[in-house]
């Protein structure tokens, strides 16, 4: 072999390391990584998978169920069911998979999402039910809560321990006429006869919350209802101490 031979193959090798070793991104500059992304490659964040899914907390909805006789109930249960038409869940009753999963959730929201709620309360899950969106791609889960206390409400819709209120969540499970049930998952969901710090939105418009994320209060501790990574630093802490904090905060935002 030559000498031109020999430095020609070897550069091809060179380069062809080259690319399998440092492979760039698609459609990006290759980028040096910020401290920010060296930090979460060393300390990668919890994510849903961190522990088991507990689908008796997810309500059924029946597919074949036929609307509301009640005109009132009927007009409130469209309204509702507008909102989660044309759903990424696509659910139709001929399905192989036995659970859809997606991640809606921003995994950096704050421990105390105070700001990024419309209302924050206490309160305790009287009851939970699933329900088709009107075109039947998608479903979501109404859970009633009494409330306990508010402890922030900017929103233009009344809160009081008097009455309970209906709080929405993406996701539940669906039965279909062939007798299989399918669950469909964006994040977890609150269980009746347990106490919870819900922290709620709601957009313009709307009649009910939805919620954001929360906290279950449990034996006098605290348990993320979602597995978020900042959520975890109030992990088996006091409820005493949570509420607390939750009270000083909202006081500090409305000076």
């Amino acid at each position: 072999m030559t000498k031109h031979k020999t430095l020609t193959l070897a550069l091809s090798l060179v380069l062809g390391l080259t690319v399998i070793v440092v492979p760039r991104r698609s459609g990006q500059e290759q980028t040096t990584p910020s401290k920010s992304e060296k930090s979460q490659e060393q300390k990668p964040l919890r994510t849903t998978q961190a522990r088991p899914l507990d689908e008796d907390r997810f309500p059924v909805a029946d597919y074949s169920a036929p609307e509301p006789s009640d005109p009132s109930e009927r007009s409130k249960r469209q309204a509702r069911g507008k909102q989660y038409d044309k759903s990424h869940w696509n659910i139709y009753p001929d399905a192989q998979s036995s659970m859809a999963r997606t991640h809606p959730l921003d995994p950096h929201l704050p421990a105390l999402p105070v700001g990024e709620s419309t209302a924050v309360i206490v309160g305790q899950i009287a009851d939970a039910k699933a329900y088709l969106s009107n075109d039947k791609t998608g479903v979501y889960s109404v859970f009633t809560v009494q409330i306990d206390e508010v402890l922030k409400n900017s929103s233009q819709l009344a809160l009081s321990t008097e009455s309970p209120i209906d709080v929405e969540r993406d996701g539940g499970r669906v039965r279909f006429p062939n007798g299989r049930t399918l669950i469909y998952v964006a994040t977890n969901m609150p269980q009746v006869g347990l106490r919870y710090v819900l922290f709620l939105t709601n957009a313009k418009g709307q009649s009910d919350f939805q919620i954001l994320t929360g906290y279950e209060l449990r034996e006098g501790k605290v348990y993320p209802l979602d597995d978020l990574p900042n959520l975890y630093v109030y992990e088996n802490a006091d409820e005493t101490t949570l509420l607390n904090q939750l009270r000083t905060k909202r006081c500090c935002e409305a000076k």
